[in-house]
């Protein structure tokens, strides 16, 4: 049974996407946590700016989610190989 289900190459992506989204929104979270002018001070910026920092944190979280699971993909896919290949 193949517990791979996702290409190397789209795990890859996947992997490196996740990283530079989780980074992105962490970033932005502890930003409009901390309500950073640049961020929260004119009339188009959210009226509740640590609403969307904690949404910005949960989706850094969604994105952490599925690095994890590319990575397990990327494990899977090995190991794949290697039953493949004393076969």
């Amino acid at each position: 049974m193949q517990l791979a289900f996702v290409s190397p190459g789209c795990a890859a992506c996947c992997q490196v996407l996740s990283v530079f989204g989780v980074v992105f929104l962490v970033a932005l979270g502890l930003l409009f946590n901390a309500e950073v002018e640049e961020l929260t001070g004119s009339t188009e910026d959210p009226v509740h700016p640590k609403e969307v920092g904690h949404a910005c944190l949960l989706a850094a979280g969604i994105y952490a989610a599925f690095f994890a699971c590319c990575t397990c993909q990327q494990f899977a896919r090995r190991a794949d190989t290697r039953r493949a290949r004393r076969l």
